[in-house]
C-alpha cells in the first residue's frame, strides 16, 4: 500500500472511530421499553478493533516518513504562520478608536508597523514555499510503499 492509499484509509478509520463514539454515546442510555437501534456493547467491541487498526496504521505511516518528517513538520507550521499572519491587523488613517454601540467613539490616527501589502506579501511567499514543499510529499505519498 502506498502512503496516500494509506493517507486516505486512516482518514476513514477516524471517520468510523467517530461513528462508532456518536453510537455509543446516543444509545447507551435509551428510556426503558425503547428499542435501540444500535447495541453499544457491540459498537464498544467495534470500537476497540478499529482504534487498533487506526494505531497500527499510523505507525506504519509514521516510520514511512521519517526521511520527510521535517517537511511535514515545516508545511504544517507555514501555514500556522500563514493563519497567524491573515489575522494581524492593518489599519492605517483616520478611524474610530472604539465601536460604541450608540457612537462611533473618538476618532485617531492608526498606524500600523506592518503594513497590508507587507503582510500579503509574506503570505505570498510563504505559499510559495507551501507550494513546493506539497510537491515533495505528494511525490513520496505516491511513490513509498508502507
Amino acid at each position: 500500500m502506498k502512503i496516500i492509499e494509506a493517507l486516505k484509509e486512516k482518514n476513514r478509520l477516524i471517520r468510523k472511530t467517530l461513528e462508532l463514539q456518536n453510537r455509543i454515546g446516543a444509545y447507551n442510555c435509551i428510556i426503558e421499553g425503547n428499542p435501540r437501534a444500535y447495541n453499544p456493547k457491540k459498537e464498544m467491541i467495534e470500537l476497540n478493533k478499529t482504534v487498533e487498526e487506526l494505531i497500527e496504521l499510523k505507525t506504519k505511516i509514521t516510520l514511512a516518513n521519517q526521511s520527510i518528517q521535517e517537511k511535514i513538520y515545516r508545511l504544517s507550521e507555514l501555514k500556522t504562520k500563514i493563519g497567524f499572519l491573515k489575522t494581524i491587523p492593518t489599519t492605517e488613517g483616520r478611524a474610530p478608536s472604539g465601536k460604541g454601540y450608540y457612537s462611533q467613539g473618538e476618532t485617531v490616527v492608526w498606524e500600523s508597523s506592518i503594513k497590508a501589502n507587507e503582510r500579503d506579501n509574506l503570505v505570498l511567499e510563504l505559499e510559495s514555499e507551501i507550494d513546493i514543499i506539497q510537491k515533495d510529499l505528494d511525490h513520496h505519498n505516491f511513490t513509498t510503499s508502507i
